[in-house]
């Protein structure tokens, strides 16, 4: 009955939710090595090896023992380590034991709204700390692992990977390699942003269509031979024996391509579909399909919080869901759009069914997928993956005919790949960020179940279904509390950098700097500060302000300078004067530019409260110390919020006057013992200091010194880097603080 299926669906949470702290990896002695917070000398033994984009490499390695002050310590629990390497080769395979110093890390969270939940991501693969090393250079081998399938087949990868790469062009080895080996990683960052743009992403990874195209040739090679037998035909019908017959193809190229969540979830449909097939024992293929979902949380409950996990089940059981829509729909028209009209229904379901997820995991709606996907999936389904995959099967046995195989799968992907750009740079076409809060996602996905179940005509209760999702959907959409209401003031935990949000009861929000790390590869903008904004009901900005042109406070803006509506911008400087990626998309957006003069300005725009920026004289070297200071003024006592002045800017700020009392400060220059700060505690008293730093950063900030002295002023101090995001809020007459904690401020 449905009821099953709806017990099903339930079944998923309960046993992810139940099981849930039992799956991160935790143990005293993990606990013991990330705590020594210097390098150690490890030795491992490789488990895998992945290629990634940029010449980069990852290794998954299994510890033996480390050396810590000269002294061999044995690691008796299982401990899975990930080591990147910034400049890497494949010349390690599965099984060698290796040996290197680096600092070993527990994963751990930034602690922000909205942030991706890299442990829990981490945990589901087993994986209890991260390593780092810059080049191949400093990992040495120590033995060579013994034979195993493991070891054959990656380095048979390898042959195949090495060949590909001597033989295309720079522009279409990753593409091939993503399609056939299912090294998706290869792809630069470029390429990537225009898949996902174009709606074409899934066409690249490795999933439940490689694996069906694989068994479909198989099949009709096997059936060709089997029809000539008469003692085969006599002792089974073909339907019943071969489907068993193929799956240990099937399960070779599923360990070849990396065990792909996706492609083990149609691995498993093949084995089941098997096994029933010889069993003759008929079930329905959504049934079917989510009791493997069923099993597969049974076996690894974090799989539920894995973005390919959902995106794989979501995607079938859409198109399961309508499967009465595009097999039967179709039959009327002419047979020569037979076929597109079919295709663009498969296509429209998965869409649709995985739509909340992507937005959820991804934040980015694809409004060119369903048109690029008509041109994209036959020509890459059809054509380039089933010419890649004869140049793989062929490889052993005719070098020349595997590379002319090779040659043309990459020349389709790359006439794709330039298709799917020249689709996107169309107005409208180009893909648009969405950032909302979980609640939002929450009404997009109960929006799009009575779409999904136009095609379950005999369903008992769809209109009560239909009728309760919407009512639901219009409630989370509008739910209380999506957007600020008071008078707050929220510092984000964004590493060693500084931004922090100012919004009002007036519905004003101003975001006062964007963070921004020294990695190239990991925007704070995209991955920490727009997420937030959007969990806390963000989605305009009465002005953003920069305190002053450095890194750290400046390169997490771009991102939402270019995705956010903004009002205006704040500076102490003219835009020509500005980094030119900053002046850039400033100009791109026209957002007006406001510079500050020296001294105290006084904002009258902003409706909740007086505020008041200061800029400190021109004459002042340092870029520190011109930094901008924003002075909200309050009844019960104002914010302080004072860039990163160093000594001399805060000389001059103390010199220029505070226009009123200050409750709340935020400590100059993430707390160096180098900023005077000191003098701004006699003179100011507040009651409370904020300071936002990374944790465990190289500067040691906040400095010891401060901390003592804040602690000999009985001042609380909240910071970012023990305590994650944290917020201070007007509460009646009164001010509450609180940090971001499992999903809330608490």
């Amino acid at each position: 009955s449905r009821l099953w299926l709806i017990f099903l669906f339930v079944s998923f949470f309960l046993c992810a939710n139940l099981r849930y702290p039992l799956q991160f990896p935790s143990s005293a002695e993990i606990d013991h090595i990330s705590s020594l917070h210097r390098k150690v000398a490890v030795t491992a033994e490789i488990i895998s090896v992945r290629q990634l984009a940029g010449g980069r490499s990852q290794f998954d390695l299994q510890m033996v023992h480390y050396v810590d002050k000269d002294k061999i310590i044995p690691v008796v629990e299982p401990v899975l380590l990930r080591l990147s390497l910034e400049e890497g080769d494949d010349s390690f395979l599965p099984g060698d034991r290796v040996q290197f110093c680096s600092r070993l890390r527990k994963p751990r969270q930034f602690g922000t709204p909205g942030e991706f939940h890299w442990p829990r991501y981490l945990a589901s693969q087993g994986v209890a700390m991260t390593a780092w090393v810059k080049n191949a250079d400093q990992i040495t081998f120590v033995t060579q692992g013994g034979a195993s399938p493991g070891r054959a087949i990656a380095r048979w990868k390898g042959l195949v990977a090495r060949k590909i790469a001597a033989l295309l062009p720079d522009t279409q080895v990753a593409l091939v390699r993503a399609l056939v080996l299912g090294e998706s990683r290869l792809l630069s960052a470029d390429t990537r942003k225009k898949l996902a743009c174009g709606g074409v992403s899934h066409l690249f990874a490795i999933s439940g269509l490689h694996l069906g195209l694989i068994g479909l040739l198989g099949y009709r090679l096997l059936l060709f031979g089997y029809r000539r037998s008469e003692t085969l035909l006599n002792f089974q019908p073909p339907q019943r024996l071969l489907p068993m017959l193929l799956l240990p193809l099937l399960l070779g190229y599923l360990l070849l391509t990396g065990d792909a969540v996706s492609t083990r979830r149609a691995f498993s449909l093949a084995a089941a579909g098997a096994v029933l097939l010889y069993w003759r024992h008929v079930v329905s293929p959504l049934r079917l399909l989510l009791s493997l979902a069923l099993l597969f949380l049974l076996a690894a409950p974090l799989s539920l919080w894995h973005p390919s996990w959902q995106l794989s089940f979501a995607g079938a059981t859409g198109i399961l869901l309508w499967r009465p829509i595009w097999q039967n729909s179709p039959a009327a028209l002419p047979w020569i759009i037979r076929g597109p009209v079919r295709l663009l229904l498969v296509t429209l379901s998965a869409t649709l069914s995985t739509l909340p997820l992507v937005l959820v995991n991804f934040h980015l709606l694809a409004t060119a997928g369903v048109l690029a996907n008509l041109l994209a999936v036959p020509v890459v389904a059809l054509c380039a993956l089933p010419v890649g995959l004869c140049g793989l099967l062929l490889l052993p046995f005719s070098s020349v005919v595997a590379e002319g195989a090779f040659r043309l799968c990459g020349l389709l992907l790359e006439v794709t790949l330039n298709f799917v750009s020249w689709l996107i740079s169309f107005p409208g076409f180009s893909g648009t960020y969405l950032f909302l809060s979980r609640w939002q996602y929450l009404a997009i996905g109960l929006c799009v179940v009575p779409i999904l179940l136009i095609g379950q005509n005999g369903l008992r209760w769809q209109k009560t279904i239909v009728l309760s999702c919407l009512c639901l959907a219009g409630f989370c959409w509008f739910c209380p509390g999506v957007n600020p209401t008071q008078l707050s003031l929220t510092m984000f935990s964004v590493g060693q950098g500084e931004s922090m949000l100012l919004t009002n009861d007036q519905q004003q929000a101003m975001l006062i700097d964007g963070g921004g790390l020294y990695s190239k590869r990991f925007d704070v903008g995209e991955r920490l500060l727009a997420p937030a904004l959007g969990e806390l009901g963000i989605n305009e900005l009465f002005a953003v302000m920069l305190t002053h042109d450095h890194p750290d406070h400046r390169k997490g803006l771009l991102f939402i300078l270019e995705h956010f509506s903004v009002g205006e911008f704040w500076s102490g400087h003219p835009l020509q004067e500005l980094h030119p990626q900053l002046q850039s998309v400033l100009r791109e957006k026209a957002v007006p530019v406001r510079q500050f003069p020296p001294g105290w300005s006084l904002v009258s725009s902003w409706q909740g409260g007086k505020m008041h920026v200061f800029r400190g004289p021109d004459w002042l070297a340092k870029e520190n110390d011109v930094s901008l200071v924003l002075y909200l003024e309050e009844p019960t006592g104002g914010f302080l919020l004072t860039g990163d002045l160093e000594r001399q800017g805060v000389k001059r700020l103390i010199a220029a006057g505070v226009p009123g009392p200050v409750a709340f400060l935020k400590l100059p220059h993430h707390g160096s013992r180098h900023s005077g700060t000191e003098m701004l505690l006699d003179l100011l008293q507040p009651q409370a200091c904020l300071v936002s730093a990374g944790y465990r950063n190289r500067y040691r900030f906040p400095a010891q010194e401060l901390v003592n002295s804040l602690q000999e002023r009985n001042l609380p101090l909240y910071r970012t880097d023990s305590m994650g995001t944290i917020r201070v809020r007007r509460f009646a007459e009164s001010w509450q603080f609180e940090r971001w904690e499992k999903g809330l401020f608490r």
